[in-house]
């Protein structure tokens, strides 16, 4: 008896990308680097905008696939 054999799903690296930006706001004297993934820059920007975050962003300055390499870069996170 020959049993149907699925194949198997491929595991690939994890395709989320991560930003750093230049960040200012009323409750830090200095700018800083924010950390957040793709996936929430889009929610976040739109807060801002609407005023629910009293928040600026600057210059993107890393654009990464890795989560570590994001936060290390980064004095806050948003993911």
């Amino acid at each position: 008896m020959n049993a149907l054999v699925e194949p198997q799903p491929q595991h690939s690296l994890p395709t989320e990308m991560y930003r750093v930006y230049e960040a200012t706001d009323p409750f830090h004297e200095r700018p800083y680097r924010l950390a957040l993934c793709l996936a929430r820059e889009k929610c976040l920007i739109e807060d801002i905008n609407s005023g629910r975050r009293l928040m600026r962003l600057g210059r993107m300055v890393m654009e990464t696939r890795e989560a570590a390499l994001a936060c290390a870069g980064a004095e806050a996170l948003y993911l």
